[in-house]
């Protein structure tokens, strides 16, 4: 199907818990301009996970409207995996889902969701959003269809090698597994080759050597 003029592909990335999405801006100089990067900062005040997507909502509405990556960093993971779920029973054009710091969500505990007692003292803000991801309960749902990325830091004390592992339980699709050097902060120590990773992962998808596929390039670059 040939899309109409515009991105080929749209990104959308959520934060840790307590973080902004401001820095996956920087994603946008690091990718082809087929790729639209979308950082997505849930609003505070929210309760659950269920709030946070409900509250995010429009955003999400408004740029699903093209083959759509989810990427998410800690709790942030979490939140792209709901998402995942729910753009799934939309059957809308979910392409890959790629999370980074977060064990697989049926093993996740309030250490992996990325609390700890040194953020939580860093303000009232960040301690409602750790306790948010304190309360995230995993509910068992049939796989998701899309391939699934996963980084990890190799010195990352919250989070092990079989718990990046075990997202394989939550696809019948590939699950390509990276860790790398570093700790649980690893977008900020090797980002950019998380995102040359995923890039490679996203020619893989198209079944091409590069991204994007021959046919798709030439449309112009579209970030929010």
């Amino acid at each position: 199907m040939r899309l109409p003029e515009g991105p080929s592909l749209r990104l959308l990335c959520f934060p840790p818990a307590g973080g902004y999405a401001a820095p996956y801006r920087a994603w946008c100089a690091m990718l082809p301009p087929e790729v639209a990067v979308h950082p997505m900062d849930p609003p505070d005040g929210c309760d659950d996970v269920d709030t946070v997507l409900a509250a995010l909502e429009p955003s999400v509405a408004a740029v699903t409207d093209r083959p759509t990556v989810l990427f998410g960093h800690s709790f942030g993971a979490l939140i792209a995996y709901e998402l995942a779920h729910r753009l799934r029973d939309r059957r809308l054009p979910l392409v890959r889902l790629a999370v980074s710091a977060s064990a697989a969500p049926h093993l996740v505990s309030p250490v992996t969701a990325g609390t700890g007692t040194a953020a939580r003292a860093e303000s009232a803000r960040v301690t409602a959003w750790f306790e948010l991801a304190d309360g995230y309960r995993y509910r068992s749902r049939p796989p998701l269809d899309c391939p699934i990325s996963v980084f990890g830091g190799l010195h990352d004390p919250t989070v092990a090698r079989n718990e990046l592992a075990a997202w394989q339980e939550h696809t019948v699709g590939a699950v390509r597994l990276r860790v790398l050097p570093g700790s649980h902060d690893l977008l900020r120590e090797g980002g950019a080759y998380v995102v040359r990773a995923l890039e490679r992962d996203l020619a893989d998808d198209a079944g091409q050597d590069t991204w994007p596929p021959e046919s798709s390039k030439g449309n112009p670059r579209v970030s929010g």
